[in-house]
C-alpha cells in the first residue's frame, strides 16, 4: 500500500471509530475525517466530485415535507386511530403497530416513525398494563425491514439509488417483495417470541371488557392535531412527493427535484407557519451525509475500495451466488455494530468496482447490499438511527436503562432469521 492508502485508511478508521465509540456526536466526527482527508487526500475539484449531491438535496427536502406532517400531529392522529380501531387488543396491537411502522417507513424518516411510534407505544402499555419493549422492539425492526421496501425508505436506499441513478420503482420491483416478506417472518417472530406476554395480557384484558371499552374511549385522535392547516399541508405536500417519485422515471426527474418541488409546495402553502418546520429540521444529520460522502471518496480516490472489491471477489472464487451472501451478510453483520449510514455509503463504491472489475451483475449486489444494510441494523441498539432514538425516547420516557442483552436477545435472532430468507430469495429471484 501506498502513503496515500495508509493515510486514507487511517482517516477512515479513525473516523468511523469515533462515530461507534459515541464519544463524539457523529456528525462532529463526519466533519472532522471529512476535513482531514480535504488536508491530506483531496483538492477543491475532488472534493466536490465525491459530495453526493443529490442524496444530500433529496434528504433536505424530504425532511422538509416530513417535519410538516411531523408539527401539525398527523403521524400521532394516525397512530391513536389505530390503536383505538384495535381495540388496544395485544395481539392485534403485535400486528398493526409493526405493519405501521413498516409502512410508513418505506416512504417516510424512520427515525420520524420511531419517535412517534415509541411514545405512542409506551403510552398505550400504560393504559393496559403491559411492558411496551416487545412491541417497540417489533416495531424498530419492522421500520427498518420497510425502509428497505423503497428508494426513499430508510438513507442507505437513498444513497444507493442516487450514486447509481436508480428509480423508485426500481426498488419497489425489486427490494419491495423481498423486505415485505421479510415484515412478515419479522412479525412472526416476535408474537412467537413474546407469546407469553401476549396471550397472558389478551386474557386478562378480556376478563374485564367494560373497563377496556372506558379506555378505548379515552384515545381521541383529534387531540393530536396540532395545526389543521399544516395538516393539509403535510398531506398535499407528501402525496405530492410519492406521485412524482412513483412517476420520476417516466418524467426523467431527479429524485432530488422531486423532494424539493415537494418541501417547495410546503413551504408556499405553509405561509410563516413554515418557520417553525424549518426550525426543526435535522440539520446535523444531513452535514453527517456531506463528511460521510468526503471520507469515502477519500478511500476512492487513492484505490483502496477498489481492493477491498478484489478482496469480495477472491473470497467468493468468483461464483456470483457466493459474491452475492458474502455482501449481504457482510452487509448485515457490519450495520449491526456500525450505523447503517456510514457503512451503505462505504459499499456503494465497492459494488461498482466488483461489476466493472469483475464482471457481476451490478443490480442484483445493490439490491443485496440494501437489504442487508437496512435489515442488519436491526442486531443492535446503535445499528441504525431508528433504534437509537426509539430507545432513547423509552429510556428518557421512563426514566429506565434498556441493556444491549435485553435488546439482542429478541432482535438478534429476528434479524438473522429475516436476513436468511432474504438470502434464499436473492437466490430465487437472481440466480
Amino acid at each position: 500500500m501506498t502513503n496515500q492508502q495508509w493515510i486514507a485508511l487511517g482517516i477512515f478508521i479513525l473516523s468511523y471509530g469515533l462515530i461507534i465509540s459515541e464519544k463524539v456526536n457523529r456528525t462532529i466526527a463526519s466533519i472532522f475525517g471529512a476535513v482531514l482527508s480535504f488536508i491530506f487526500i483531496l483538492g477543491p475539484k475532488e472534493l466536490i466530485h465525491y459530495e453526493n449531491w443529490e442524496t444530500i438535496l433529496f434528504v433536505f427536502g424530504m425532511m422538509t415535507v416530513i417535519e410538516t406532517m411531523n408539527t401539525s400531529g398527523f403521524f400521532r392522529w394516525l397512530g391513536l386511530h389505530s390503536a383505538r380501531w384495535v381495540k388496544l387488543d395485544p395481539l392485534k396491537l403485535f400486528i398493526l403497530f409493526p405493519f405501521i411502522a413498516g409502512f410508513l417507513s418505506a416512504f417516510v424518516d424512520s427515525i420520524t416513525v420511531m419517535l412517534f411510534m415509541a411514545t405512542l407505544t409506551i403510552e398505550v402499555g400504560n393504559i393496559i398494563g403491559i411492558n411496551p419493549l416487545p412491541l417497540i422492539f417489533s416495531e424498530i425492526c419492522a421500520a427498518n425491514i420497510g425502509g428497505a421496501s423503497t428508494m426513499v425508505g430508510d438513507p442507505p436506499n437513498v444513497i444507493l439509488g442516487t450514486y447509481f441513478q436508480l428509480s423508485f420503482m426500481d426498488f419497489v420491483k425489486n427490494t419491495g417483495a423481498i423486505a415485505w416478506i421479510g415484515f412478515f417472518v419479522n412479525t412472526i417472530f416476535f408474537i412467537w417470541f413474546y407469546k407469553g406476554e401476549i396471550f397472558s395480557a389478551r386474557k386478562r384484558l378480556q376478563q374485564d371488557p367494560h373497563w377496556l371499552e372506558q379506555q378505548v374511549a379515552t384515545l381521541n385522535p383529534k387531540e393530536a392535531v396540532q395545526d389543521k392547516w399544516l395538516f393539509i399541508v403535510g398531506l398535499i405536500a407528501f402525496f405530492y412527493v410519492v406521485i412524482v417519485l412513483v412517476t420520476h422515471h417516466i418524467t426523467h426527474l431527479s429524485v432530488a427535484t422531486c423532494a424539493l418541488t415537494g418541501a417547495l409546495v410546503a413551504l408556499l402553502l405553509g405561509g410563516h407557519k413554515m418557520s417553525k418546520v424549518l426550525m426543526n429540521i435535522d440539520y446535523p444529520t444531513i452535514i453527517f451525509f456531506a463528511g460521510l460522502f468526503i471520507i469515502v471518496g477519500a478511500m476512492e480516490h487513492v484505490g483502496l475500495l477498489k481492493m477491498a472489491a478484489g478482496v469480495v471477489k477472491t473470497a467468493s472464487g468468483g461464483n456470483f451466488f457466493i459474491a452475492l451472501s458474502i455482501i449481504l451478510w457482510i452487509s448485515a453483520f457490519g450495520s449491526s455494530i456500525v450505523d447503517n449510514v456510514p457503512f451503505a455509503a462505504t459499499m456503494a463504491p465497492i459494488l461498482k468496482h466488483m461489476s466493472d472489475t469483475f464482471g457481476f451483475s451490478l443490480l442484483p449486489l445493490i439490491w443485496s447490499t440494501s437489504l442487508g444494510t437496512d435489515i442488519g441494523g436491526n442486531g443492535t441498539p446503535i445499528g441504525a438511527s431508528a433504534n437509537v432514538v426509539a430507545v432513547a425516547t423509552y429510556e428518557r420516557t421512563t426514566d429506565k436503562k434498556i441493556s444491549w442483552g435485553y435488546y439482542c436477545k429478541a432482535c438478534y435472532p429476528a434479524m438473522m432469521v429475516v436476513v436468511a430468507v432474504c438470502n434464499i430469495l436473492l437466490y430465487l429471484f437472481y440466480i
